[in-house]
């Protein structure tokens, strides 16, 4: 097996956890990480590379990219990466504006090299697991999905980017709503037609909504309801997604498990047992980074595509616009 090495760029939270979902995988090798915080390369093992500059490890032989900064600054350095003929994993959302996600696809395209954002959330295998259950038929079809997050920004240390328009783009529905958007659409099968809902910052009262409820229409076959909330106060880590179809339901406990309700009652599956927030999370960005160092090494697209995970994006945003407006926003024939 062919050894790939990886630079992250930017060695906060998020940075620290890639770093050592890579050191669990055969095969991959971090030789460099860049932050421009003196206090976050602290922190960098003495065994790698550190750089106050990114464009400083771009210059080294090596295969693969890791972006780990705030959003904002995600297409800029994905460009710059991409000229220096590297692949790119970037953290997800892969951008701020859809306009900025098509620059980095034209640079990906033009460079010959992959370009990835990691979706952990299609990983873990309680979602693996419903998602194939409802591939088999087992609820029938779909018609209706729930899915919610609420968490307090205390479990991630806060960063304080998340709260800042400039540097996240957007508040809940953004930074780590996404990941449901992106979950919805993987599973009902089908792209969305319409979106509209509500925001607010009444929460924690900053420059971005701290909650806020989505609505999704497709085709009038399905519908979709997402619920998003940052809390002030120390609360458990819930995201729960509800699928009901014409023969039964299904309910995603991420980090937890799921359970089958149908006629024949419930049957529950738990998944976890004792491990903590972040080892659970590993799992999922141990599949991303696996699945993506897989496809560099076979010279394949990797799944999912860049282009399916552009359309959370895309949807988010015709949401934002719908939020200020009040409107339903028309979706058919651009996503």
């Amino acid at each position: 097996m062919n050894e790939l090495l990886v630079g992250i760029v930017g060695f906060g939270y998020t940075g620290r956890l890639h770093l050592a979902a890579c050191r669990q995988l055969p095969g991959v090798r971090v030789v460099a990480v860049a932050d421009n915080s003196a206090e976050a390369l602290s922190q960098v093992p003495s065994d790698l590379k550190t750089f106050r500059d990114y464009r400083d490890l771009l210059a080294l032989d090596i295969d693969i990219v890791n972006i780990c900064l705030p959003t904002a600054a995600h297409a800029a350095a994905a460009c710059n990466a991409l000229q220096a003929r590297k692949h790119v994993l970037v953290e997800k959302p892969i951008a701020t504006t859809t306009a900025d996600a098509r620059l980095m696809m034209e640079e990906a395209k033009e460079a010959g090299c992959l370009l990835y954002t990691g979706m952990t959330h299609r990983f873990y295998p309680e979602i693996r697991e419903a998602k194939k259950r409802v591939e088999e038929g087992q609820i029938g079809d779909v018609v209706l999905i729930r899915d919610s997050i609420f968490e307090s920004l205390g479990f991630l240390g806060g960063p304080a980017w998340y709260r800042s328009k400039a540097l996240a783009g957007g508040g809940t529905v953004l930074s780590s709503g996404v990941h449901l958007v992106d979950r919805v659409l993987w599973f009902a099968g089908r792209v969305p037609v319409s979106v509209s809902g509500f925001t607010s910052n009444a929460i924690l009262g900053g420059e971005v909504e701290d909650s806020a409820q989505m609505c999704l229409g497709f085709d009038g076959s399905c519908f979709a309801q997402i619920t998003f909330g940052w809390l002030r106060e120390s609360h458990p880590l819930l995201c729960d997604l509800e699928l009901t179809g014409t023969r039964g339901s299904l309910v995603v406990h991420t980090w937890q498990g799921y359970e089958h309700r149908s006629a024949r009652g419930v049957q529950q599956y738990t998944i976890y047992k004792s491990e903590s927030h972040q080892e659970k999370v590993l799992v999922g960005l141990r599949g991303e980074i696996l699945e993506f160092c897989t496809a560099v090494r076979e010279g394949r697209e990797p799944w999912p595509c860049v282009r399916e995970t552009n359309r959370a994006l895309r949807v988010v945003e015709a949401f934002y616009e719908a939020a200020q407006t009040g409107a339903v926003v028309a979706l058919k024939g651009t996503l």
